[in-house]
């Protein structure tokens, strides 16, 4: 609308009828629901456009499902996060004007594809926003499992911290280690990029087919599963979730990893 105090006052003073073509015409935008409080930034995307009415979750805990099936009912847009289960039922209670669905995420497993496909509902995600952060976030994982400094904070809290003791709490350095892979994508070549000055030995990966472009990246060596659990003194999950994927880190895959292995998941 207008941002100036005069222009306010002036709606305020314009004729009745003339208010009411305001609104007729506001009515008539596209109707897009918010599942959640989003940065301003992107609100003001949203309200500069000029070309939608939205309403928003004002909160940041998740919209109850009884609320989102209440509030999707006519939009033609929803602003969804992973929180929120878009399937059949969510669909059907939107009505037959949804045109389009976006995700605030990298990741779109909450979204039932086939669905939106079969109903021609278009679908907007976000793939390189996190690349960087979940694989700055998985190298601080490692370091502090390996170094076991979750720990030693605890006994320098609670007491535990003495005299000096011969290799107590020392974990496992990276230098001279082999650094396994699972998934080998955007993130994966992170992670990797950010380990190489701590003087990693080697790096093996395991992927549906082996990716040489992204390998070369990291002088990477493709083996198997079996042998990425057997080599990896460290093995990071950077896997999507998907029927292929889904219970793959399981029993077989550990009873092969060595005894003092480090395992960091920060995949779906």
């Amino acid at each position: 609308m207008w941002c100036s105090r005069t222009a306010f006052g002036r709606l305020q003073r314009i004729a009745p009828c003339t208010v009411t073509g305001f609104h007729r015409a506001m009515s008539t935008l596209p109707k897009v629901y918010v599942t959640r409080k989003v940065p301003p930034d992107g609100l003001d995307i949203l309200r500069k456009s000029g070309q939608v009415q939205f309403e928003m979750w004002d909160s940041d805990d998740p919209v109850p499902r009884v609320e989102l099936l209440k509030k999707v009912k006519g939009c033609e847009g929803i602003l969804c996060v992973l929180t929120e289960k878009i399937d059949a039922q969510l669909l059907n209670a939107a009505g037959p004007n949804l045109k389009v669905v976006s995700t605030m995420s990298v990741g779109f497993d909450h979204l039932s594809l086939d669905e939106l496909k079969k109903r021609g509902i278009r679908v907007g995600y976000t793939p390189d926003v996190l690349t960087d952060c979940v694989a700055e976030l998985t190298v601080a994982l490692l370091l502090a499992t390996s170094r076991r400094l979750i720990e030693a904070t605890h006994e320098a809290k609670t007491g535990g911290w003495g005299t000096w003791r011969t290799l107590w709490l020392c974990g496992h350095e990276l230098a001279n280690s082999t650094v396994g892979i699972l998934g080998l994508g955007r993130i994966g070549v992170a992670i990797a990029e950010r380990l190489k000055p701590f003087k990693v030995k080697k790096f093996i990966y395991t992927d549906v087919a082996p990716r040489p472009d992204l390998a070369n990246m990291i002088e990477a060596e493709y083996v198997s599963l079996d042998e990425l659990a057997k080599q990896s003194d460290f093995l990071a999950i950077c896997c999507a979730l998907t029927p292929e994927t889904h219970g793959i880190c399981n029993w077989n895959l550990f009873s092969k990893m060595k005894k003092n292995a480090i395992f960091i998941n920060t995949s779906r």
